[in-house]
């Protein structure tokens, strides 16, 4: 029984061995039955060239080819030089196909069109670099094809690349539908990568003016992630075309950077450094690390910078999903958005991971998920800073108030005082006042009440000269009134207007049972003194005055 099973083993081994040859021929052809969309996927189609070839004439390639062995899996993960000879056959009456090479890698591309009874026709060079020259289509290689109607005849094509980082399938697509492609992912890709770069610079904009390093941090991760995928997807070569250098790798080579601006945003975000200490140490640790491997790599090998990358990406994912799920707990309300960009973000990069592995085959591109998610993903991140800068705003606020206003009666203080002082530069009117009698009512009625008369004088003081001045509280129960609105005419009218509202003010504190308070006050002007400060003390003389003309006490 046993040798019989062994035997069987052995025989279909060996059957399947035999047919791989078979296998590599059936997937090196192609019948274009109809006018809709044709793809031809990367398994045993691609042959292995060593070294990269310099001479791309026909007979060099094609002598190449034949003496070439074919690679038994996909060219995911490789690297160099690979040739692909294509028998096609034009079923249809279809004269303009173009063909898309499921690749952004690639430094060189060519392809020889050879008629069944014809002589090859070298197409135009299709990578990065000569982008220019031919249909534009981001993230994605795209090359048109001469074949007549129901023409037969074989394609003989060469690929080069530091990285081929998924599956190298091709697709053949009618004029028709490949304008339809070609505006979706472009369009598509420009907004979401215009998105990201106009969002960092509102973030950059917003450092400038309030050199919050979280803005300055916000700016790297969003600003980052744009370029990087601006160069992923060929856009910087196309805007760029006179450099001699394939940017599309430059994202790579700026991933890392974004990471550790994205952890340094995260970590300032959240104000990890005065409550979550363990979050700060990682944080800061990961921008180490993303930082020193964001200098080395681009020493190393593009497919070791291409894996580093990805582990970093890898690494990054769940660490922001937790804290937003962690900081969302706290009840951070920052955090419903960082975690629901980054949660949008994840689920993106998982589809986008399904289709690598062909677990996924439909008509949704992934790179353009990935990019639009990554897009939300950047707008959610400058919402969750926009709730970090208004709470930055109410803790202002609220600290401006207390510096600035008297927490008693509600009116600005002598700090408050000095500063609008200081900014008049015309006429001004000062008055002094002081109340009579307020240590009688706080011996014989406590201070709780005596607090309750300032607060209704103060409310009486800003009720009868909001249109004019402004009130402000000195100490104790000493009050400074400032006009700045009278014309120079009217200066004289000042004073005796300024009596008047004072003489209301004390009818109606006795109308409210404070019988025993009464008013004293100095008046001067900025006419009757040569600084601000001299008018302060002319005034207070004055009231000084008032009140031993009066002969009260405090």
């Amino acid at each position: 029984m046993i040798k019989k099973l062994f035997a069987t083993c052995t025989w279909i081994v060996a059957v399947f061995f035999l047919l791989l040859p078979l296998a590599a021929l059936a997937e090196s052809s192609i019948s274009l039955i109809d006018s809709s969309s044709h793809q031809l996927q990367d398994n045993l189609i691609w042959h292995k060239v060593e070294p990269p070839i310099k001479d791309l004439s026909y007979p060099v390639l094609l002598s190449s080819f034949n003496e070439s062995p074919y690679i038994e899996s996909s060219l995911i993960g490789r690297r160099g030089g690979y040739m692909l000879k294509l028998a096609v056959h034009n079923k249809v009456a279809e004269n303009h196909w173009n063909l898309i090479f499921n690749a952004n890698f690639i430094d060189k591309g060519l392809a020889y069109w050879k008629p069944e009874n014809g002589l090859p026709v070298r197409l135009k060079e299709f990578s990065q670099l000569a982008d220019n020259e031919l249909p534009t289509l981001l993230h994605y290689q795209a090359i048109s094809l001469p074949i007549d109607e129901y023409e037969i005849g074989e394609l003989l094509i060469y690929v080069q690349a530091q990285h081929f980082a998924y599956p190298l399938s091709l697709e053949f697509v009618n004029q028709a539908d490949f304008i339809k492609k070609q505006f979706a992912i472009n369009t598509v890709s420009i907004m979401a990568i215009t998105i990201m770069l106009t969002l960092a610079l509102i973030s950059f904009i917003l450092y400038i003016r309030t050199r919050y390093l979280v803005t300055l941090a916000c700016a790297g991760y969003i600003g980052l992630h744009g370029i990087g995928w601006a160069a992923a997807s060929g856009l910087l070569v196309d805007a760029f075309d006179s450099f001699d250098l394939n940017t599309a790798y430059g994202g790579i080579y700026i991933f890392p950077f974004a990471i550790a601006s994205a952890s340094q945003f995260t970590r300032l975000l959240f104000n990890c450094d005065k409550a979550h200490f363990k979050i700060t140490w990682c944080l800061n640790t990961l921008t180490f690390i993303s930082f020193t491997l964001g200098l080395i790599i681009p020493w190393l090998h593009f497919h070791q910078a291409f894996a580093i990358s990805h582990c970093i990406a890898i690494l990054w994912i769940p660490i922001t999903v937790f804290i937003g799920f962690y900081m969302l707990k706290k009840e951070d309300f920052r955090a419903k958005y960082y975690l629901f960009g980054n949660v949008v973000y994840t689920v993106s990069l998982g589809f986008y991971m399904l289709t690598h592995f062909k677990i996924y085959n439909g008509d949704i591109y992934p790179e353009l998920v990935v990019v639009s998610a990554l897009s939300i993903d950047c707008f959610c991140i400058l919402l969750s800073m926009t709730e970090w800068l208004k709470s930055k705003q109410i803790e202002y606020n609220q600290s401006y108030s207390r510096s600035r206003i008297d927490p008693l009666t509600q009116v600005g203080n002598r700090y408050s005082l000095n500063e609008r002082l200081a900014q008049i530069e015309n006429g001004m009117t000062i008055t002094f006042i002081d109340l009579d009698g307020m240590k009688k009512v706080n011996d014989e009625l406590g201070h709780e009440q005596g607090d309750l008369l300032l607060k209704e004088v103060a409310v009486l003081m800003h009720e009868k000269i909001a249109e004019f001045g402004e009130v402000f509280r000195t100490g104790g129960d000493e009050f400074i009134w400032v006009f700045d609105k009278y014309k120079k005419e009217e200066v004289a009218e000042c004073p005796r207007n300024i009596q008047r509202l004072i003489s209301e003010i004390e009818v109606e504190l006795h109308a409210k049972a404070w019988k025993a308070i009464g008013i004293s006050f100095g008046i001067a002007n900025n006419t009757e003194a040569p600084t601000v400060s001299a008018c302060l003390t002319l005034a207070d003389q004055r009231m000084y005055e008032n009140k031993r003309g009066k002969n009260v006490t405090r």
